[in-house]
């Protein structure tokens, strides 16, 4: 696991809004660049939560680089809000001004003020929560998972606005990102990610215990895709994630956002057909071998762990040497093995699908969960499996 440095920035801190307890049991929070058109939106819908004391949870919202009147509207909604709202405002460097930091000093601020068994929510400025979205966050908690990745929603009414060929790109990507989400949940069953699940690893709506945030040392700063590294940072140390459709948010479509790499930046790509669409949609059949290769591996280490799988003759079938393998099963957890093995096998390099190429892996995806729903597929060794799999998406 690598090490984040640890750096530390001249903030101004206040806080605001209804006084709470001094360690809250839940903590929200929330990266912030010039949103002065939709913060307001934003705190209002956790001010209307229900099924939770205001009391026992707090905001805090990192202001970083601002330059509108963001900082002035937050202070004057605050005396109505009914929780504690920590105000903090930094100027960033360069290096540092971007989301992934944001979002880590954010998350560090809600760390630090929440008790230590308690839970850090993170959604963004230009998002609505659904008024149980704390209540139901801390349901899938108490059901024994680390952390619960939300579903997100693009605002109906942004997207009206949209032309037409981006909106069926988006139609199309919904329902393969569905589709990805139901094989692997039957594919690779989790009994923590059960289906009916989805696959949505977004900032937008992420929650995590404070020892499981302790224990992986933080969310990784990364400029783009700070959220999915921060799951990619549990799957390693084998922690248990819930992606609940029971957790919804609405968040903005709109294609002039603050986030390098954001939803923004995914929807106005979608105008461009040799474009990748999201990172999570490969080509069907990538897709269906590595899940049904995790579900083998996983059951291959809980049965005899490290030695039982440098004795197997996966080498060969990764098409990794056998000390290559023997490195890569050197781990505590089976999430680090599988990290290692993704990143070593030219088998499971990620081939992902482009706009051009949406309908025709749509029709095999398909054609291949309902292979999956039949049973057509999974009662047999992986190199059956996969070979079913070709026959099906050639009938």
């Amino acid at each position: 696991m690598s090490v984040i440095p640890r750096v530390s920035f001249p903030t101004r801190v206040e806080v605001l809004g209804s006084k709470g307890v001094e360690r809250p049991d839940v903590v929200v929070a929330i990266p912030v660049k010039d949103e002065e058109a939709r913060v307001e939106a934003c705190l209002a819908s956790l001010a209307d939560q229900v099924e939770v004391d205001p009391t026992r949870f707090a905001v805090v919202l990192l202001l970083n680089n601002c330059t509108d009147t963001t900082a002035a509207k937050v202070r004057a909604l605050s005396p109505h809000l009914p929780y504690a709202l920590h105000l903090h405002e930094v100027e960033l460097p360069e290096a540092y001004a971007n989301a992934g930091w944001a979002r880590r000093l954010g998350m560090e601020a809600a760390a630090e003020l929440a008790s230590p068994d308690g839970l850090i929510l993170t959604t963004d400025a230009d998002t609505l929560v659904e008024t149980d979205w704390v209540a139901a966050n801390q349901r899938e908690i108490a059901a024994g998972v680390d952390a619960v990745a939300g579903y997100v929603m693009a605002d109906p009414v942004e997207l009206m606005e949209l032309p037409a060929e981006i909106l069926e790109r988006g139609s199309l990507e919904w329902e393969y990102q569905q589709l990805v989400a139901e094989m692997g949940a039957r594919v690779d069953p989790e009994p923590h990610d059960t289906w009916p699940r989805h696959n949505q690893n977004c900032g937008a709506s992420a929650a995590i215990t404070v020892r499981a945030y302790r224990r992986i040392g933080g969310l990784p700063p990364r400029p783009v895709g700070e959220d999915r590294a921060l799951f990619e940072m549990l799957r390693h140390i084998d922690g248990k994630i819930r992606h609940s459709l029971d957790v919804q948010v609405v968040t903005s479509a709109r294609t002039d956002g603050r986030a390098l790499g954001g939803l923004s930046d995914a929807i106005r790509l979608r105008g461009e057909p040799d474009h990748a669409c999201d990172e999570m949609l490969e080509v069907a059949m990538v897709a269906f071998r590595r899940a049904v290769w995790r579900r083998r591996l996983r059951a291959l280490w809980q049965a005899g762990g490290r030695e039982a799988l440098i004795h197997s003759d996966w080498a060969q079938r990764l098409h990794v040497s056998e000390w290559e393998l023997r490195q890569a099963a050197d781990h505590a957890c089976f999430g680090e093995t599988w990290a290692d093995i993704e990143a070593i096998s030219p088998r499971l390099v990620r081939e992902l699908v482009t706009g051009r190429g949406l309908k025709r892996e749509l029709r095999r995806m398909r054609r291949l969960v309902e292979a999956v729903r039949a049973g057509m597929v999974l009662d047999a060794s992986p190199k059956t499996a996969v070979r079913r799999a070709r026959a099906v998406q050639a009938a």
